[in-house]
């Protein structure tokens, strides 16, 4: 997948900007957001989103509306330039050494030469300077996440032991599951009208896609969630991962069965099981309980994201027409 080879992450805020106008060019640039001290130009969401329908195009992602790909692009670019400057704020550093290393993992994972890799970057348009300033500002907003979120995370011997105890992980434990999903998002401190917006829309949503409209279409439209943009799919998952607010009403649905609105801390959402398969057994008891322990976490560390996520932006001085 392009977006693995080009960044091999697996906790990002969202689909890398790409790119990385020249300071002389940025003066001359409409101004698209004002996020605190810093901006976004038009050339650099142009660049982001040029890079954007390249990988949805190698993924065979059906294309959303522009509208759509310029309103989620915009928002990944001003989360990225809040964590960002949450890490210089911090004074967070990675050095040329922890960059190169970072590379060369990544060529490693996917099993090509470093010299190799770069020429599969370059195929995008992205330079080598560029792609090594970006897997830079990549790891420096992993350890923003890891400190702002990660760092906070627990997970008990007792929540471990009554979810391995549990009568649908006894039942389904050797069981993934494909869904897509769109999440109606509730700001950081909703009030009770926002909570009742919120459903509205989640009911609206719904109405249509029983009214035949594609889900995807209507993730890329209204979802609020990083996965927008390839139609709400969140891939292949195992129950530990899955949401409790729905992980047991999914074990019962078929195929193409929706299930919501879903009320949950961060908003409605709307899940469509793709698939489901069988795994093979999963190691013995020690090493299963392994897997659940990091799977909960991988699950608790995606919700704490998109609450972070919320929260900084509900901080933030953000102008998205600051030249109207």
């Amino acid at each position: 997948m392009m977006r693995k080879i080009l960044i091999g992450s697996v906790m990002l805020l969202g689909l890398s900007s790409m790119a990385f106008a020249k300071t002389s060019q940025e003066s001359l640039d409409g101004i698209v957001a004002i996020v605190n001290d810093s901006v976004i130009t038009q050339s650099e969401l142009d660049d982001s989103i040029s890079t954007v329908k390249k990988q949805l195009a190698s993924s065979n992602t059906s294309a959303p509306t522009p509208a759509d790909i310029r309103k989620h692009v915009l928002d990944q670019l001003i989360d990225r330039k809040l964590a960002l400057q949450l890490a210089e704020a911090g004074g967070l550093k990675i050095t040329d050494d922890q960059v190169e290393k970072a590379i060369a993992n990544i060529a490693s994972q996917n099993k090509v030469p470093v010299k190799d890799l770069y020429e599969k970057v370059g195929e995008t348009g992205l330079t080598a300077e560029a792609y090594r300033k970006e897997i830079r500002e990549e790891m420096l907003i992993q350890q923003v996440q890891q400190h702002e979120v990660g760092s906070h995370l627990t997970i008990t011997e007792q929540e471990v032991d009554d979810f391995m105890r549990s009568a649908t992980w006894k039942a389904y434990n050797n069981r993934e599951y494909h869904l897509e999903d769109i999440l109606i998002a509730l700001p950081a401190t909703p009030s009770s009208q926002d909570v009742a917006n919120a459903k509205k829309q989640a009911d609206t949503v719904l109405a249509k896609i029983h009214g035949g409209m594609s889900f995807s279409a209507l993730a890329a439209a209204d979802s609020g969630n990083n996965q927008a943009l390839q139609g709400g799919d969140l891939g292949w998952l195992r129950l530990p991962q899955i949401p409790p607010a729905f992980a047991n009403e999914l074990v019962h649905m078929k195929p193409a069965d929706i299930l919501g609105p879903i009320s949950t801390p961060n908003g409605f959402h709307i899940v469509r099981l793709v698939a489901m398969r069988e795994l093979p057994p999963q190691g013995n008891a020690s090493q299963q309980r392994q897997q659940v322990q990091q799977l909960i976490y991988q699950r608790k560390m995606a919700e704490g994201l998109q609450a972070w996520s919320t929260k900084i932006r509900s901080e933030a001085f953000i102008n998205m027409h600051p030249e109207t």
